[in-house]
């Protein structure tokens, strides 16, 4: 009699173990698929940076080999400034090489300057923004333009002209003036007031 309750206490021993087993070993399986999921949601996260900063390097690298090719191929850095920023690139004529004082009429001697733009520019599929700027100062007598932001439209609508006559597509062009309301140097010295009046073409850079 005593053997059978012995036998019986030994069982319920064991199922109590088995049981224990069972739940521990659900528990493992549930912390192992957590770390799983953890891993797989960081990894995920880590290619995603990875593409988006390997699409960023190749945007900045096909705008960067244009601008190279307006530096090195068609000379530009002998007769304006060439900026790379986040959205654009930008090329800064500054007016005596463009233009007489007061006057929107293109220089003769601006031609060749323009065609190395025209260029590069029939190559592009980029939208080309062109921005005329002034100085502070006031129109003197004799011109023919009722203020700065006329006569910045008008020499920015002039530079439009001349490279739709060049061959660049007139829908990859806009023209727009700002008169003096974007100076970028002081008005307040002649030097400053020089590198204000200028003309500034962009090349707008893709979206990402």
């Amino acid at each position: 009699m005593r053997f059978y309750e012995r036998e019986d206490e030994l069982e319920n021993e064991l199922n109590r173990g088995a049981l224990w087993a069972i739940t521990y070993g659900d528990m493992m399986s549930y912390l192992m698929i957590f770390f799983m999921i953890l891993f797989a949601f960081y990894s995920s996260k880590n290619i995603t940076s990875q593409f988006s900063a390997k699409a960023i390097e190749e945007t900045f690298g096909k705008d960067t080999e244009v601008a190279s090719t307006l530096f090195s191929k068609h000379g530009i850095q002998q007769i304006a400034q060439v900026e790379i920023s986040a959205n654009k690139i930008s090329i800064n004529f500054s007016d005596p090489i463009l233009f007489t004082p007061g006057s929107d009429v293109l220089k003769p001697s601006s031609y060749p300057h323009l065609r190395r733009l025209t260029a590069v520019f029939q190559d592009l599929p980029n939208p080309i923004q062109i921005e005329g700027h002034t100085d502070n100062r006031p129109l003197g007598r004799g011109t023919r333009f009722r203020s700065n932001w006329e006569l910045s439209s008008a020499r920015a609508f002039s530079v439009l002209q001349f490279f739709i006559k060049e061959g660049v597509a007139p829908e990859k062009l806009s023209a727009v003036g700002y008169g003096e309301f974007k100076p970028i140097q002081t008005n307040e010295s002649p030097e400053g007031r020089s590198k204000n009046r200028r003309i500034e073409i962009n090349i707008i850079r893709h979206e990402i």
